[in-house]
């Protein structure tokens, strides 16, 4: 059997971002392609210029105070999502073992994205907790920035499926 790569996790773990899209949220409106890319992008660009930890007390700031999706922003509920999928890869060597033995879905050291806003204080001393080793630190900065590029690139490609124009909001001619 084949040991999953941290390339593999990232991989895996944007598909399931993505999967956010076409969600039910508050006013009876969905999660768009678009939307899932632009926080996406605003993600990674704080995680690239500030780090790891702002960039959770970004998505944190952007997820609101609800844990029903259908009283959920757009916006805060693809934070969330980003953030609860991220979650497990805090701890890179515990994610691996958990996608080798199959239980990748599910398994411990995992949270549901309508309990991130119950538990922003634990995450944030959690992401605290993270800067004191520079090694994991460091790790988990590029697996997160690798996991946010193919989220970005993943919404992009289901938007273009969708067959929207790039302003988002028109279809393409068939």
């Amino acid at each position: 059997m084949k040991k999953p790569t941290l390339d593999y996790l990232a991989a895996k773990t944007a598909q399931r971002i993505t999967q956010v899209i076409g969600t039910d949220v508050k006013r009876q409106n969905k999660v768009a392609p678009k939307d899932v890319e632009i926080l996406a992008t605003k993600a990674l660009g704080v995680l690239q210029a500030q780090g790891v930890y702002a960039m959770a007390l970004f998505l944190l700031s952007r997820s609101g105070s609800e844990s029903k999706a259908t009283k959920m922003s757009v916006e805060e509920r693809v934070a969330c999502e980003i953030m609860a999928q991220l979650w497990p890869l805090r701890k890179p060597i515990e994610a691996l073992e958990r996608e080798a033995s199959n239980s990748g879905a599910g398994g411990n050291g995992e949270i549901a994205y309508d309990r991130i806003n119950e538990e922003k204080k634990h995450l944030l001393q959690e992401f605290a907790d993270l800067t004191k080793d520079l090694d994991t630190l460091l790790l988990v900065r590029d697996l997160y920035e690798q996991t946010l590029v193919y989220a970005r690139y993943g919404a992009k490609a289901t938007k273009a499926s969708e067959g929207t124009g790039s302003d988002g909001d028109r279809r393409a001619s068939p």
